[in-house]
């Protein structure tokens, strides 16, 4: 729950745990952020970022790449984040060079692909956290480079590759890589062909990082314009992309540009616009959000406050456990003689169920015995085994990159996938279903991916098997489905109930 809310000069707020009365007691936090720009709540940000379970090599990435910039955004204890940051970064460049395969290239659910701008987003992380000093295999490093390299030297369709020939090239300026003489040729004669706002900004930025300051603002100025003129039209995009993350990204590129600071308030301005609008945000919105906040942290320097009476200069960015606010209400004061913006968010667990919901996807959970014989959930015998269904239908087929998941009831595990191809179910002749391009099978949830065009029918199934192994009363989660890149499209069944009664000895 966010809520955005004006602090006029010489006024106060507080914040007390009746903000976390609806949120079951263990499971809520609250944050606060002040900031330049509202849409920039680097707390709530981060807690997004760091609560989203799933492993694609996009979604580490932009988990990771953030915590390169907290300790320079606010003390890590005030963001109530764990004190493994360091180890949380190494941790994302074992698992990402993982999926490195010999040509360079970064898988995103495995390894090796032909994603360039997925390349790109890797290598850029891996360039962000050398100069950081963290450890980086020097063979993948160089691997990823050289693929980058290839592709700006021998792409000659511009219009085509605009997204992924502008990241490879950002990426190869920042390592000092000699790419000059192609970001010449593109600013002056190919600009046009570059489609998207980041995309512009990246070759102005990287045309900075060399030195050619006239050429980079020019193109930058182009970005900007672009970036004002256009709407998003909310349709999937190959580089992950929407209006909101182009311009957290261009914010983010300010400074490598070396653009003057006038060219912040274009790109605020549709960033507070496009987040006002947005109700969910994507792991690439928020991470790139985060590395624009760090890039406005000097235009903070006008803000005044008090928490409690203790004066403090500059944004603030604090995470409030129950303890603490059971200790006693929060009071924030306005100091300064301008307004500002507040952002409150309340994040954990409802104390009452949410109903069913489908904003461009409905899903649909049904169980079946093994004959194909269709049985009700809510009361089923311990051992029995049991094929859980789940159909997708959307309201309009679209392009999207989708995450499914299905949450078990405590009495419930999946059976195991290695056992008589139980993963497949293709010993199931009555059952028809998809193909995921990635699957998991974890203790408590079932995930799959699915790469959709926009040619594709309006649904799709999957299916796997699941055991009822615990006799009891359960809550039975609701299964999401949602497009990862446009999370305002999603659907989700409601809460239900299971109960598994004991075998008979």
């Amino acid at each position: 729950r966010r809520t955005v809310r004006p602090l006029e000069a010489g006024a106060s707020l507080t914040m007390s745990n009746d903000l976390l009365a609806d949120i079951l007691p263990g499971t809520g936090a609250v944050s606060v952020s002040v900031s330049p720009l509202a849409a920039l709540d680097v707390p709530g940000l981060l807690q997004a970022l760091d609560r989203y379970p799933y492993g694609c090599s996009e979604q580490i990435v932009s988990r990771a790449l953030p915590l390169l910039y907290v300790n320079r955004l606010a003390a890590t204890e005030a963001l109530a984040l764990d004190d493994k940051l360091d180890e949380r970064v190494r941790e994302a460049i074992e698992r990402v060079v993982s999926r490195q395969d010999s040509n360079g290239a970064f898988g995103l659910w495995g390894v090796g692909g032909d994603d360039l701008w997925l390349t790109a987003y890797v290598a850029d992380f891996l360039t962000r956290a050398r100069e950081r000093n963290f450890a980086v295999p020097q063979r993948a490093f160089d691997l990823a480079l050289e693929r980058l390299r290839n592709f700006v030297a021998n792409t000659t369709e511009v219009e085509a590759n605009g997204a992924d020939l502008a990241y490879a090239a950002y990426v190869l300026a920042r390592n000092g890589r000699p790419v000059m003489g192609d970001l010449r040729y593109l600013a002056d004669t190919k600009l046009a062909a570059f489609k998207t706002p980041l995309s512009r900004a990246q070759i102005g930025a990287a045309l900075g990082l060399l030195g050619d300051r006239g050429r980079s603002q020019t193109v930058f100025g182009a970005a900007v314009e672009q970036l004002r003129s256009t709407r998003d039209p909310g349709n999937y995009r190959p580089d992950y992309g929407t209006r909101l993350r182009d311009g957290a990204g261009m914010l983010a590129l300010v400074s490598d540009a070396g653009i003057g600071r006038e060219t912040i308030q274009p790109i605020s301005r549709v960033i507070e616009e496009e987040r006002a609008s947005h109700r969910y945000t994507s792991t690439q919105e928020n991470a790139w959000m985060v590395l624009a906040a760090d890039a406005l942290a000097r235009d903070a320097e006008t803000i005044s406050l008090t928490v409690d009476g203790t004066p403090r200069k500059g944004s603030l960015y604090r995470t409030f456990r129950p303890a603490t606010l059971d200790r006693g209400p929060v009071t924030l004061a306005n100091a300064g003689a301008a307004a500002a913006q507040v952002v409150i968010n309340v994040t954990g667990n409802p104390t009452s169920f949410e109903p069913a919901a489908s904003n461009g996807y409905a899903i649909e959970r049904s169980y079946y015995k093994l004959d194909g014989t269709k049985v009700d959930p809510a009361e089923v015998k311990q051992n029995e085994r049991l094929v859980a269904v789940l159909k997708v239908t959307e309201a309009a087929a679209k392009a999207a990159r989708v995450l499914l998941v299905d949450r078990l009831p405590a009495g419930f595990e999946i059976d195991n996938p290695k056992l008589v191809d139980s993963d497949t179910v293709a010993a199931l002749d009555w059952l028809e279903t998809d193909e995921p391009a990635h699957t998991e099978y974890r203790d408590d949830r079932f995930v799959a991916a699915f790469d959709r065009e926009a040619g594709n029918e309006a649904f799709f199934t999957v299916a796997y098997m699941v055991r009822a192994v615990a006799p009891g009363r359960y809550v039975h989660p609701p299964a999401v489905v949602e497009d990862m890149y446009r999370p305002d499209r999603f659907g989700r069944t409601a809460f239900g109930r299971v109960e598994v009664t004991a075998a008979r000895p």
